[in-house]
C-alpha cells in the first residue's frame, strides 16, 4: 500500500474514533443526561477507539462519503449503547436506552455530515501539509549540505611539506659499526 494512503487511513481512523466519542458525550448531555459514569466512559472510549483502529487499519483504498458517513454514524451509535447501557438511567437522569430526543437525533444527523465533510476534506488536504511540515523540519534538522569553510584557506600559512625533503631515503650510509 502507498504509505503516504496508509497515513491518511490511520488518520481517518482517528478522526472517526474522536468524533464517535465526542459525539457521543455531547447527545449524552443535550438529551438532559448528566456526567456518566466512570466506567461507562472508560468503555466507550475504548469502544471508539477501536472503532477508530479498526476504521484505520482495514480500508485499503479511499473512503467514499457513504463509507466514511456510515463509520460515523456506527462509532456513535457505539458511543450512545456504551453511555446508555451502562449507566444507571435513574441515577443519572437520563432519557433511557429506548428514548432519542429530537436534540440528540439531530446533533448526531448534524455531526454524522459535518464529520463526514471534514474528514473528506482533510484526506485530500493531509499529504499536502504532512509535506510541507517534512519539508520545514529537514531545512531545520538536517546538517547543512555546503561544507563549512576551512581555516587553512582563510589565514595565508605555508605549507611545511614543501620544504621537508627525503633526505634519508638517498642516504647511502649503513647503521653504525660496533666497536669491538
Amino acid at each position: 500500500m502507498n504509505p503516504a494512503q496508509q497515513t491518511v487511513n490511520r488518520l481517518r481512523g482517528c478522526a472517526v474514533g474522536a468524533l464517535s466519542a465526542s459525539t457521543g458525550i455531547a447527545a449524552h448531555g443535550m438529551a438532559g443526561g448528566a456526567v456518566p459514569g466512570t466506567s461507562s466512559l472508560l468503555v466507550m472510549v475504548a469502544a471508539c477507539v477501536v472503532l477508530g483502529e479498526t476504521v484505520g487499519t482495514t480500508l485499503r483504498r479511499p473512503a467514499g462519503w457513504f463509507t466514511t458517513s456510515a463509520c460515523l454514524a456506527f462509532g456513535q451509535l457505539v458511543a450512545h449503547l456504551s453511555l446508555t447501557t451502562l449507566d444507571d438511567a435513574t441515577a443519572h437522569g437520563h432519557h433511557g436506552v429506548g428514548a432519542v430526543t429530537p436534540t440528540m437525533a439531530a446533533v448526531h444527523l448534524g455531526v454524522t455530515v459535518v464529520g463526514a465533510v471534514a474528514i473528506r476534506v482533510g484526506e485530500t488536504a493531509i499529504p499536502a501539509v504532512l509535506t510541507a511540515i517534512v519539508a520545514a523540519l529537514r531545512q531545520v534538522l538536517d546538517p547543512p549540505t555546503v561544507e563549512a569553510p576551512r581555516l587553512d584557506r582563510l589565514f595565508a600559512v605555508s605549507d611545511a611539506r614543501r620544504s621537508l625533503r627525503a633526505v634519508a631515503a638517498l642516504d647511502t650510509r649503513g647503521p653504525p659499526l660496533m666497536a669491538g
